[in-house]
């Protein structure tokens, strides 16, 4: 019974901690106004918080991380915090059948949005396969990845926002800057 907990317990800190250390794939998105956009590319030299989505569930959680999430990366409104330059980016994926919803989402982000959420939204239609190589395999969860400058991912949780993931998001930054 102890070697079952015990491999049950390896292989969760694996799914969790299996992702950092790894490249982001490179893949080509598309910004609400139709611009392509290639991701990390278009982070290059800075650090990058990437929440990623598939699913109306995930769509839900992914929306508890917006406001925290602007307020101390992109207003830093923070009176006592320290500022930090990380770009972000809401990835919407579209992939399978999903493909077919795009751009009806897609407007619907146009219509619904505040301009500080769509300004960062990066929408992804294609194969699934780049996301399942870093660990992105649960439809019904969004994903959240800090990408080091170079693409790296030093950071990565899944589900609702929590401040602590914050607090653990401000930690490696303030260790790898």
């Amino acid at each position: 019974m102890r070697y079952f907990v015990l491999l049950i317990f390896s292989f969760s800190i694996h799914l969790v901690c299996g992702q950092v250390g790894q490249e982001f794939p490179q893949i080509e998105t598309e910004t609400i106004s139709n611009e392509v956009v290639k991701i990390p590319a278009a982070f290059s030299g800075n650090y990058s918080l990437i929440g990623i989505g598939t699913s109306k569930k995930a769509e839900d959680d992914l929306r508890t991380w917006q406001a925290p999430i602007y307020h101390k990366f992109v207003a830093k409104t923070g009176l006592m915090d320290q500022m930090y330059d990380v770009k972000i980016g809401f990835l919407p994926l579209f992939t399978g059948a999903a493909r077919m919803a795009k751009d009806k989402v897609v407007k619907k982000l146009r219509e619904n949005n505040e301009k500080l959420v769509v300004d960062h939204v990066y929408v992804y239609s294609g194969d699934r396969e780049p996301f399942k190589s870093i660990g992105i395999d649960d439809k019904t969860e969004p994903y959240f990845l800090l990408l080091d400058p170079n693409g790296k991912v030093v950071w990565y949780t899944s589900g609702k926002f929590r401040q602590k993931y914050l607090d653990e998001i401000e930690e490696v930054l303030n260790q790898e800057i």
